[in-house]
């Protein structure tokens, strides 16, 4: 029977029969077979049965009707109830009776169980022989036990009754001559002789026997005789025995009751055809009526006096004043938050921005975090995102070390921008860093090659033409040494003095080939005479560096100077070719200092300066370029929009000339008809004089004026066409006309475009600013992307790069905790140096933020230590958000 919230629905009683009332009307149900006398009882029922809200009582599956949960009931009763053996449901439905667990553990339970037990009487299915044989099992043999040696693996026959059993046979009889055992007792599972003699060592196992008849497929029995076998050798059908089927046996022949520790119990009709009781045992608790489980609570009236009455009323009335006044400062401070956050007057810091501040907690409230007056022991910030999604994480470049890494994004962007005057090639940023860590001899790393020849010819040109550069013609070197003589020949005599003889002759041959010493002025004699030329692979620029570090560089201008020398010279009389396997070798630091100093040098050369002076008056002219295609640009723009006001008009015009056209033909449409009705009315009238007269001239003037009227409505048809096909071809010429300016607009603003397309490429070429930060955010990180910069065949770095705040960014953000004159806003401002951490941290940042702590306790400190920042990356449009 269908459940509706896990409970039964009792039908509606049957209408007694009685032959002395005679019912005039009655309602019936098909599906539950019920009768109703009254239609409103009919309804509520139908409408009940029909929702969707029954459950199968057998199944369980729910969100049913009613005539549908009893379709499924009676589908699964056909399905499973009679699927397993008589003895085996028998013997199921006794131990599921009584069972006060859920149904998903009754249902393991009873797998679990007759999983390895059977029940007399049941059909199984056998092994032997590597055969499966149907057999119904008659008796259970109580386990004994069973001795795994190899001398008792022989099989014996058990003892039985003498009633056609296998036991009755003599030994001799079951035996063949030879010894062997006879088909089918060969299959027969024997029990240990007790002659056998048997070890004590061997392990003891307890398995359980059965004794079985095998059976044909309509349930006659094989043979004459009992088979006692192991139940390892027995199986049910998987099919049928499995927990899906167990479950819906319960739901089907058992319900339970809707109380605290209900036993389950089996329904009345199938405990009737099973001949099983329903009688609950002692030990579990009888069933609870709702109305007794809980005693309903009565209500209790009492008696107030007219006082006690008057007293509550005013209680009432004093909280509800006391509530709207509540109500009225939560309006009055909404409306003030409201008030200052639409005040917010932009420029405004970012770090004093109101949206960090507002917690979503307190509706929303926005707090002033100013160090004066917020108490940042918290260390709290309310809404840190800013209903922003999390900020991508940047790359770091580990190859280069931070120290560096401004020197090396310095030259290339210099060399890059600057590679046409230089006469070099612009190769990407990640070719300049392979070039850097290029250590080998062969292959030769061409790129440096090329990057130090363009320098050295700059140095070299500018040293032939005289120039007036103090750097480049060695003013500034002859200074140096005339200032520095006298104490490097006092400070090389105490040296010689100190070291001890063994160290003496090396020391010496160090001396001798140290900054402006004779063996480095022998070996750069005359590097400047000749630029270094492409055709022989710029042999001997080495020479040629080792000549503009002697008479050019400063040891204050290269750190390092005499080791980088000695390096590059690594003894006496050394050759060209020893100085050209010794340049690859030098570290990254080493390279980077000769680039850094040769383009700091190059720098204030003329050709650098005529170069920029081109360049700015080629800027010039784009620019002056570039206004003229903007008013161009505007002028078509016009054009456009009075060509489009123009055909909007001549439709507007031509839309009135066509219903013109159609009234007038309305008009003439109905003069016509008025005419014909008339005419009408007076043949009407004459019509019996003229047939008098007679009816042939009639017809023949008739005709006659036909033919006139139509001939001349040819003739003005005609007309009307001709004028038309005038009007059209005049039309098609003015559109055509229209299309042709449009097109022509069209192509010149296409050409404008791409001029001024060239005009970006050409300004972008010729814009000779070096490093250039894109911006700060709020953090004062500066971002530079070099993309295309100077040039417009390569794609530079294709990175945005990310810098740290520089020392004087981070003594502002120090300076935010003493600001204590700041101009009053109505919105607030942001907290001190915590709120600035907090805020990285909460975003993120978290080695960005351990930077800057840690760089703002050095800086309060008094004896910060040499500023080293950090250079991060993005590489990925993704990762930004483009």
């Amino acid at each position: 029977m269908p459940l509706l919230n896990h409970k039964r629905v009792p039908l509606m009683e049957a209408i007694p029969y009685d032959p002395k009332k005679k019912r005039k009307e009655v309602w019936y149900l098909r599906f539950t077979n019920e009768v109703f006398t009254n239609y409103e009882d009919y309804i509520n029922k139908l409408t009940l049965y029909q929702q969707s809200i029954w459950e199968c009582e057998v199944t369980g599956r729910q969100n049913l009707t009613y005539e549908q949960a009893l379709e499924s009931e009676r589908g699964e009763v056909n399905r499973v109830e009679y699927r397993f053996s008589e003895a085996l449901r028998k013997d199921m439905l006794l131990r599921i009776q009584f069972q006060t667990v859920q149904l998903e553990g009754l249902v393991d339970n009873i797998f679990n169980y007759y999983q390895n037990h059977y029940v007399i009487g049941e059909i199984v299915r056998c092994t032997l022989c590597n055969y499966d044989y149907y057999a119904r099992i008659l008796d259970i043999i109580p386990a004994q036990p069973y001795w795994n040696n190899a001398s008792t693996k022989q099989h014996q026959i058990p003892h039985s009754d003498s009633s056609g059993s296998i036991s009755s046979m003599d030994e001799d009889h079951s035996q063949r001559p030879n010894g062997r055992l006879r088909f089918p007792d060969a299959f027969l599972i024997s029990t240990p002789s007790e002659e056998t003699p048997v070890e004590r060592d061997v392990d003891e196992i307890h398995i359980q026997r059965y004794k079985i008849q095998l059976l044909d497929n309509q349930g006659q029995p094989l043979e004459s005789y009992d088979r006692i076998v192991d139940g390892d050798i027995i199986k049910r059908d998987p099919i049928i025995f499995n927990r899906r089927n167990i479950q819906n046996l319960i739901r089907e022949c058992c319900y339970k009751d809707q109380y605290i520790g209900a036993p389950w119990k089996i329904k009345s009709d199938v405990s009737a055809a099973y001949n099983k009781t329903i009688k609950l045992p002692e030990e579990i608790p009888a069933p609870q009526e709702p109305s007794c489980s809980r005693k309903r609570k009565q209500k209790i009236f009492i008696i107030k006096t007219p006082d006690e009455k008057e007293a509550e009323k005013r209680a009432r009335k004093e909280e509800q004043s006391l509530m709207k006044a509540r109500m009225k400062e939560e309006k009055e401070r909404q409306r003030q938050e409201r008030k200052k956050q639409s005040a917010v007057k932009y420029p405004v810091e970012d770090l004093d921005l109101p949206i960090y501040r507002k917690d979503p907690n307190l509706n929303w409230i926005l707090i002033d975090m100013s160090p004066h007056k917020y108490d940042n022991k918290s260390g709290h910030i309310p809404y840190p995102s800013g209903g922003r999604p999390p900020r991508p994480i940047p790359h770091q470049d580990d190859i280069i070390p931070p120290q560096l890494f401004d020197s090396f994004l310095s030259v290339w962007a210099f060399l890059t921008i600057f590679a046409e005057p230089l006469k070099i090639s612009a190769y990407s940023i990640d070719d300049f860093q392979r070039a850097l860590f290029h250590t080998s001899q062969q292959p030769k790393q061409t790129l440096l090659v090329e990057y130090m020849t363009g320098l050295l010819n700059v140095i070299i040109s500018e040293r032939k033409d005289d120039t007036m550069n103090d750097l480049i013609n060695g003013d500034v070197m002859d200074n140096y040494v005339d200032a520095r003589d006298g104490d490097v020949k006092v400070k090389m005599e105490e040296t010689d003095m100190s070291l001890e003889k063994n160290e003496k002759h090396s020391n010496e041959e160090k001396c001798k080939r140290h900054w402006r010493s004779k063996e480095m002025l022998r070996i750069c004699h005359k590097w400047d005479t000749r630029e270094l030329r492409a055709n022989y692979d710029r042999r001997g620029w080495e020479t040629a560096l080792v000549g503009c570090l002697n008479d050019i560089a400063t040891p204050d201008m290269i750190p390092d100077l005499d080791d980088l020398l000695l390096h590059l010279v690594p003894r006496m009389n050394t050759t060209a070719s020893d100085r050209e396997r010794q340049y690859p070798t030098l570290s990254l630091k080493q390279k980077l200092d000769i680039l850094v100093f040769l383009v700091d040098t190059v720098n204030g050369s003329n050709l650098i300066k005529n170069y920029m002076e081109y360049c700015q008056e080629q800027l010039s002219e784009l620019r002056k370029q570039k206004v003229e295609v903007n008013k161009e640009s505007k002028a078509l723009a016009m054009k456009r929009i009075e060509l489009s006001k123009q055909c909007r008009n001549g439709a507007y015009e031509r839309d009135e000339e066509v219903g013109e056209e159609n009234e007038v033909e309305d008009e003439n449409q109905d003069s016509e008809n008025d005419t014909d009705s008339a005419d009408s009315d007076h043949m009407s009238v004459s019509s019996n004089r003229q047939l008098a007269a007679g009816e042939e001239k009639h017809q023949s003037r008739q005709k006659t004026k036909e033919n006139q009227e139509k001939v001349e409505t040819e003739s003005s048809r005609k007309k009307e066409h001709a004028e038309q096909r005038v009007v059209t071809k005049t039309r098609g010429h003015e559109l055509k006309q229209k299309l042709d300016q449009r097109r022509k607009i069209e192509e010149k603003e296409k050409l404008l475009r791409k001029k001024e397309e060239h005009i970006e490429r050409c300004m972008h070429r010729y814009m000779t600013l070096r490093i250039c930060p894109l911006g700060k955010d709020r953090f004062y990180n500066r971002y530079f992307y070099l993309d295309n910069v100077g040039v417009s065949n390569t794609s530079g770095s294709g990175r945005l790069y990310i810098h740290s705040p520089t020392d004087t960014d981070i003594e502002m953000m120090i300076e935010r905790e003493y600001q204590g004159d700041i101009h009053e806003q109505p919105w607030g401002h942001g907290g001190g140096c915590w709120f600035i951490i907090s805020l990285m941290r909460e975003q993120g940042l978290m080695e960005e933020s351990e930077w800057l702590e840690r760089r703002m306790n050095e800086l309060r400190s008094g004896n910060p230590t040499p500023y080293v920042g950090w250079w991060k990356y993005y590489d990925e449009t993704d990762e930004v958000g483009l």
